[in-house]
């Protein structure tokens, strides 16, 4: 940028900006894989396999001109975790940490401990539909084609943007419409209230309520999951184990070290479950009864709801039987 910019005469007059120059080096690494980081990526993948007895899943997509454009691997522990704790996947392509600035996609769950727990790596090259369903496919392939129950996915959209002027509104008529009904008249009054009636965004979230709104999906078992809470806690993770500069090897290498980490917090878990004692706050026969049979992290959550449910009243109204208050 210097240099041009001494040549045309200054700065203002190149065309273009070091911000540009920096983007088109992006799109490149994209699009083409440093040769000798690929071979070492494969390479080390076919020994993944090879040092697990053929139980170790990879899938490498390539293009037309034999460019890879896509991974997909799965460890062994990621395979028995998905057996036990698979009805709920989340699949988050937010983060960016590598050489080539590619999305990289963790398939994520969580386990009896209520801990994060991986069920696989993709590291795609763009996010095209296409793209997206080839990892999904190739993905259930390594789980024996077991879909899950539910899928929580994020929308790749700039919410907190988009809904910044109302987002008070927003949310209240998102998370506290009770029923489907609700929503919609919460949803029409903030349209009316905001005038959003045309608005392109809004327009074309509604269209697909039935998959996002709490309204609509109380009935889905979701394991007290979000995309937002849990790729928030993943991206976090990474960051200690991969950045910028990381190439493909490292980057599997990386990844393998995270799930082993991953594992060893469960192990640690389980021991914790198995050796240290609950303290119950009451001595009552449920409560007695779920410290034997949760871990510990479910039976603290099982504690805050048998709390809860404690300060309710029942009273028995005439002509409406048993209320709960």
């Amino acid at each position: 940028m210097n240099l041009l910019s001494e040549t045309c005469g200054g700065i203002e007059k190149i065309g273009f900006s070091a911000q540009d120059v920096r983007n088109v080096i992006r799109d490149i690494r994209r699009r083409v894989f440093d040769s000798v980081d690929t071979e070492c990526g494969l390479v080390l993948l076919r020994d993944l396999q090879k040092q697990s007895d053929g139980n170790f899943f990879y899938r490498v997509d390539v293009d037309e001109e034999n460019r890879v454009r896509g991974l997909v691997w799965v460890d062994p522990h990621s395979l028995s975790a998905y057996k036990n704790f698979g009805d709920v996947v989340t699949f988050d392509s937010t983060y960016r940490t590598n050489r080539y600035d590619m999305p990289f996609i963790p398939i994520t769950g969580v386990n009896h401990h209520y801990q994060n727990i991986l069920f696989g790596f993709a590291l795609i090259r763009d996010e095209k539909e296409t793209t997206y369903r080839w990892v999904l496919k190739t993905w259930l392939e390594a789980v024996d084609n077991k879909p899950p129950i539910t899928i929580i996915t994020d929308q790749d959209i700039a919410l907190s943007n988009a809904i910044s002027e109302f987002k008070k509104d927003f949310n209240a008529c998102i998370y506290k419409s009770l029923s489907p009904t609700e929503f919609e008249d919460r949803w029409e009054d903030l349209k009316e209230k905001y005038d959003l009636e045309n608005h392109n965004w809004l327009n074309d979230m509604y269209a697909i309520r039935r998959q996002w709104v709490f309204a609509f999906m109380k009935q889905h078992f979701a394991a007290g999951m979000t995309t937002t809470s849990r790729s928030e806690s993943m991206n976090s993770f990474f960051d200690e184990y991969v950045k910028a500069s990381t190439g493909l090897k490292e980057f599997i290498e990386n990844s393998q070290k995270a799930l082993e980490s991953q594992y060893l917090q469960e192990v640690q878990a389980d021991f914790d479950t198995e050796y240290k004692e609950r303290r119950l706050f009451s001595n009552s026969s449920m409560e007695i009864h779920a410290s034997k049979i949760y871990t510990k992290e479910m039976f603290k959550r099982f504690q805050k709801e048998l709390q809860k449910s404690q300060s309710s009243v029942v009273k028995s109204m005439k002509g409406y039987g048993t209320v709960l208050e």
